[in-house]
């Protein structure tokens, strides 16, 4: 399969919000709600993005779409400079397809982010939140080097709640793709 990274910028955002409920209607279940992602995951997954393309900024925020030659969306990563400073760069999102998953393209997401942080802010760490049930995600993050800490429950909008995990990447130039 030949496909590539691109930084989407903007424009990439529609394409986000599809991947991004996708993602989460298959690797969030048991995690949240079935309700939540039958019924809202969708419309809040745009509104997110929606949100995010005004506010665009691209020297703090970083979205990169791995496509296919025939334009099929496989994986995204975003990060977002200034979320939480403290903790360095927010990985905001990194989804694969639930089909590719274990294929390589978050391996390449992941350290392309980190070089682009290096490079727009050095010195930083890259961090990102995750579900600590997500079996899928969390083994992934270990094996690639992130440190882990507890961080708490997030809580979504229709009230239930998850405890999430907290992934440091210290020298994120580092993370092999």
């Amino acid at each position: 399969m030949d496909w590539k990274i691109v930084d989407a910028g903007a424009s990439g955002c529609d394409d986000a919000a599809e991947l991004h409920t996708l993602s989460w209607k298959s690797a969030y279940r048991g995690i949240v709600s079935d309700k939540y992602l039958d019924e809202d995951c969708a419309a809040d997954r745009r509104a997110f993005w929606a949100a995010r393309a005004k506010e665009w900024d691209p020297a703090k925020i970083l979205l990169l779409i791995a496509r296919r030659d025939d334009g099929l969306v496989l994986g995204m990563s975003c990060a977002v400079t200034e979320a939480e400073p403290e903790f360095g760069v927010l990985l905001d999102n990194l989804h694969v397809r639930p089909d590719l998953k274990r294929g390589g393209i978050g391996r390449a997401l992941i350290a392309a982010t980190g070089r682009w942080v290096a490079a727009r802010a050095p010195g930083s760490a890259m961090y990102l939140y995750a579900y600590r049930d997500n079996a899928i995600a969390v083994p992934f993050y270990r094996r690639m080097g992130g440190e882990e800490a507890d961080a708490g429950m997030y809580t979504f909008k229709d009230g239930t709640s998850a405890p999430i995990l907290r992934f440091t990447w210290r020298d994120p130039a580092k993370i092999a793709g």
